[in-house]
């Protein structure tokens, strides 16, 4: 009698293992996603959002190009700055290079990518239909948001609200 509990204790063990491997199973082929399944690019979203045509598409992915090959350039050159201006501090003592200037450049690159950025987005504006323009319009902020890694995501309950959307500095808290 005692043997057959035993039994019947393994006989259900068993069978919950079994279902919580059909469980697991289903849950990764249902949600693509937790077997890390490629999230949206920005291109892929603003393709979809605004439902270019396949010319707008080519002329988008131009425009991507020339902006990527530009973004590079000028982080390669801060990251430069940078490097400059940090290994300066082994040499703290005996400063060879304003601190100050690399920090200038520094910010002129960052300028350079935010107009870059801006001009970009411009360019792309030009290629959309007036209904795609006023869609544009609403998107354009979820698009940046997108571009950023390691920022806020937004409002639709995938992170935090950015603390501010309004464009010109933050205002004192």
């Amino acid at each position: 009698m005692n043997e057959n509990k035993g039994l019947r204790l393994w006989k259900l063990a068993v069978v919950l293992l079994v279902l919580c491997n059909i469980a697991l199973i289903l849950t990764i082929w249902v949600k693509p996603n937790l077997r890390g399944a490629r999230p949206e690019t920005p291109r892929d979203f603003v393709i979809r959002s605004l439902k270019f045509s396949d010319d707008q598409v080519k002329k988008y992915d131009a425009l991507i190009s020339v902006h990527s090959n530009m973004m590079d350039s000028l982080r390669k050159e801060s990251m430069t700055y940078r490097q400059q201006l940090f290994s300066n501090l082994k040499n703290a003592d005996n400063p060879g290079i304003n601190p100050d200037s690399l920090a200038q450049l520094i910010a002129n690159d960052q300028k350079q990518i935010e107009r870059g950025t801006y001009d970009h987005f411009a360019q792309v504006r030009t290629i959309c239909t007036n209904e795609q323009k006023a869609e544009f319009d609403k998107i354009i902020m979820d698009v940046i948001r997108k571009m950023m890694p390691g920022r806020p995501k937004g409002k639709n309950g995938d992170g935090p609200q950015p603390p501010n959307d309004r464009p010109g500095p933050p205002e004192n808290e």
